[in-house]
């Protein structure tokens, strides 16, 4: 019992001695511990909208002709249908005319799901399905690698939800 009202009593001085911390920007404050908010520049995500087809009592939203960054470092995200793509860029030296020029070429698409269902994604490039229905379970990040000849100038991109 003793150890009880011990322990209560060092806890209270405790509390009363330790100062609260303060969240803001005051002079002395850490500029590293500041609050970030979500998506603080909105000019880096472009939500998309597209016709919303229902099929079998599932969503699925399509987007042909997406236009594959080229030659830009920091590319806009899409968000389509709660899932969010990115695309990874690589820089190479490409042959442009007769000489080598140093670009920024798409090495990678990248499939986020922040939402708490499961998607499907099918990815078109060139013509062929690199990506068929692939599952996409909640909270989940997939990448596709570009293909042997890049991805091209456009893709195609459906996102659905999964029964």
């Amino acid at each position: 019992m003793r150890f009880l009202i011990v322990l209560a009593f060092v806890s209270t001085c405790l509390a009363v001695a330790i100062e609260p911390l303060s969240h803001g920007t005051d002079k002395g404050t850490d500029s590293l511990l500041e609050h970030i908010p979500r998506n603080s520049d909105h000019e880096s995500v472009a939500v998309v909208r597209s016709g919303v087809q229902a099929s079998d009592a599932t969503l699925e939203k399509r987007l042909d002709d997406i236009q594959v960054p080229y030659n830009n470092p920091n590319p806009k995200n899409l968000i389509m249908a709660g899932v969010v793509v990115s695309f990874t860029m690589a820089g190479q030296w490409v042959k442009q005319g007769g000489s080598s020029v140093y670009r920024y070429v798409c090495k990678s698409i990248v499939f986020q799901n922040p939402t708490a269902r499961h998607k499907v994604v099918t990815l078109i490039a060139n013509g062929a399905a690199l990506l068929e229905n692939q599952p996409l379970s909640e909270h989940r990040v997939f990448g596709q690698g570009a293909p042997e000849g890049g991805f091209g100038e456009t893709i195609e991109i459906v996102v659905g939800n999964r029964n």
